[in-house]
């Protein structure tokens, strides 16, 4: 898979304190991701795959399709609260 992320998501990220080799990690990582389909603006599918930075930080990068085999990353922030919960769970029983 080919993600391509566009300087406004990375500016984005980086207001977060996110920084794009985080962004990295996460979606072609040695760890595990836990992809959950989710809708954009106008209804738009897209993908938000739930990892863990090499540190330790749980990231959500939210992707959409734009070709066969290329993802544009379109959001990222730090998993917290009831996701962090869910992903934890998740976690506990796919090791």
């Amino acid at each position: 898979m080919v993600y391509d992320i566009p300087e406004w998501a990375l500016e984005a990220a980086a207001r977060l304190g996110i920084e794009p080799y985080e962004i990295m990690q996460v979606l072609n990582g040695p760890g595990r991701r836990w992809p959950r389909p989710v809708r954009g603006p106008g209804d738009l599918p897209a993908l938000m795959i739930i990892g863990r930075t090499a540190a330790g930080v749980p990231l959500a990068v939210v992707a959409r399709p734009i070709a066969q085999w290329d993802q544009q990353v379109i959001g990222v922030l730090t998993v917290t609260g009831e996701l962090l919960a869910e992903f934890e769970k998740w976690e506990a029983h796919h090791e």
